[in-house]
């Protein structure tokens, strides 16, 4: 087996320093360490689920200090970490303001960005031909690490590797291919795997100390699972990620599904290594899993989404203390 067929399950119980850097460095060193994932001098774009903007204790956003800890480490590798998401609900730089995240940048001279300039590109993933736009910022940078929240998400069942790739579509436009997809889960989730290949990134970190069970994206509760996922390929981190959460067949899972369609990555668990903790051991039998609601957005719903959108971008919420 290769690295690209691995991957790890670190146990981490807080978002202390500490143990996440701990954590983010053990997870590293069964892929060579960070100086084997990205290279001195590279631009690299740390990609976060930053939804909206909210305290980390409701577990929708990435963890501030998991972003902090992989920065960190990019700058260690000479290379030049960029902090980005093109949020479903608000700005990105005031979701990081929010969080303090703004602080630690600014320290370390790093740059938090909208992922904006929405480029149209073709690709074709798995034989079929895909027309997508994608920030033209994702697709100039050298790097991507992935660094998506453990959550529930009431159309696809779960949302990590895959599905937080879908923030590098610019805006309010993620909202206008709900509309697009007139209800067809399996055309949503094919051109979900098509935006992961086009957008590839070298490295994904699950953020799962603490996830989100029962009604997500926005509306579930905390659940301690203790764990950072990593990774390369991405279908089977997500592979593992649904073994984890006790959903044993990937057919229950629609973006497994597609990926199986299209051929895209590894999901037999035979040939998938495991490195750092065992399968069996990490597995959390009663994770409240969500009932899945249909894919597509009426116009009334864009709109009213939309409003929110441009009213949290212009005027958002107070600084939160982490």
């Amino acid at each position: 087996m290769t690295n690209l067929n691995k991957v790890s399950l670190v146990k981490c119980t807080n978002y202390s320093k500490e143990d996440i850097r701990k954590a983010v460095d053990k997870t590293f060193s069964f892929f060579g360490g960070i100086n084997n994932v990205v290279k001195k001098g590279q631009k690299v774009l740390l990609k976060p689920n930053f939804l909206k903007e909210s305290s980390p204790r409701k577990c929708i956003i990435t963890h501030p200090v998991v972003i902090e800890t992989v920065a960190e480490m990019v700058l260690e590798a000479g290379a030049t970490p960029i902090i980005g998401d093109s949020p479903a609900f608000g700005a990105v730089t005031k979701i990081a303001s929010r969080i303090g995240l703004d602080k630690f940048a600014e320290k370390h001279g790093i740059e938090i960005i909208e992922l904006d300039k929405p480029r149209k590109v073709s690709i074709n993933c798995g034989g079929r031909d895909f027309s997508l736009t994608v920030s033209g910022k994702a697709l100039d940078v050298d790097a991507i690490i992935n660094l998506p929240k453990l959550k529930v998400h009431v159309q696809v069942l779960f949302t990590a590797g895959v599905k937080n790739l879908y923030g590098c579509v610019s805006g309010k436009q993620k909202i206008w291919r709900h509309l697009q997809s007139k209800n067809n889960l399996e055309w949503y989730t094919d051109m979900l795997i098509a935006n992961y290949q086009l957008v590839k990134p070298v490295f994904t970190i699950v953020d799962g100390v603490m996830a989100m069970e029962e009604k997500g994206p926005t509306g579930g509760i905390p659940r301690d699972v203790s764990l950072l996922v990593g990774g390369i390929d991405v279908i089977a981190v997500d592979r593992v990620v649904a073994e984890v959460l006790s959903v044993n067949n990937p057919e229950n899972v629609p973006i497994l599904r597609a990926a199986k369609r299209l051929g895209i990555g590894e999901q037999d668990l035979s040939k998938i290594e495991i490195a750092g903790e065992s399968l069996p051991s990490v597995k959390v039998h009663d994770f409240i899993l969500p009932e899945l609601t249909p894919i597509g957005f009426n116009f009334i719903r864009v709109v009213k989404s939309t409003i929110k959108h441009l009213w949290l971008k212009t005027v958002g919420k107070p600084r939160l203390q982490v």
